[in-house]
């Protein structure tokens, strides 16, 4: 085998490694399409690698577009996770919307919608 040949096959070994390492959200609470009892105090977001809070953005809204206010975006007990408070709300289903700087440099905007529900009492 050539050196040019060994050199190709390395590269495109390499290449899909760094070419699609884009953040990737592996876990939240509460969780996409989640339906819970009342508002979280908390929205954590993990991604699959270490995020850049400063560059980053989460937000949530009701049905009507209203925007929650939330608290300043920390990371949470790992760089891979962003942290904010949530104040107490309504009944209804919320969007999440959140934009996030991935360690490879990229952008990524995406979201998730959960739905709180009044604990309807037991007959």
């Amino acid at each position: 085998m050539s050196l040019r040949t060994l050199l190709t096959v390395a590269a495109f070994a390499v290449w899909p490694n760094w070419a699609f390492a884009h953040a990737a959200l592996v876990g939240s609470s509460p969780g996409s399409r989640a339906v819970v009892t009342h508002m979280p105090d908390h929205i954590d977001l993990c991604f699959n690698e270490p995020v850049e809070v400063k560059f980053s953005t989460v937000q949530i809204t009701d049905e009507k577009g209203t925007t929650i206010p939330i608290s300043e975006l920390k990371h949470g007990a790992d760089p891979k996770c962003l942290s904010a408070t949530v104040p107490p709300a309504a009944a209804g289903i919320y969007t999440v919307k959140y934009r996030v700087l991935s360690q490879d440099g990229h952008v990524v905007k995406y979201g998730f919608q959960f739905t709180v529900r009044e604990r309807q009492p037991v007959p």
